[in-house]
């Protein structure tokens, strides 16, 4: 059964980007959705999901928690431009398998994702400084 790898709430200048970063993961992106759907992501059920949860309406931390209880055995990688070890640690407690900085390049993403993917957990090393 093929993966299926998901963007969701990434503003259309970084889908490139992480198109490219997932590639050089192994991984393909199949699908990119404009806002975080829950119930669309449900129905989806991504192997992988990317989110930016940068300019939500709602509580960025409740969602990723919402996306971890709909998408159990999902990797789930927030994509931010915080870079606060708390925020990270947060983002983790909530459910996050990975928190990717949108400071990083192609190569440092599908590092990260790698990382993520094999181990189950990954924090960009900028949210440990």
């Amino acid at each position: 059964m093929p993966r299926v790898c998901c963007f969701a709430a990434i503003d259309a200048d970084h889908v490139p980007l992480l198109g490219s970063a997932l590639k050089l993961a192994g991984e393909p992106a199949l699908a990119v959705l404009a806002r975080l759907d829950i119930v669309e992501l449900r129905k989806l059920a991504p192997n992988i999901l990317i989110a930016d949860v940068d300019h939500l309406e709602v509580d960025p931390l409740e969602m990723v928690r919402q996306l971890r209880f709909v998408l159990t055995g999902c990797v789930l990688a927030v994509f931010t431009s915080a870079q606060e070890e708390t925020w990270a640690r947060e983002c983790h407690f909530a459910g996050a398998t990975a928190v990717l900085s949108k400071d990083s390049d192609e190569e440092q993403l599908a590092n990260g994702l790698r990382h993520a993917i094999r181990s189950g957990c990954w924090t960009d090393p900028r949210c440990a400084a």
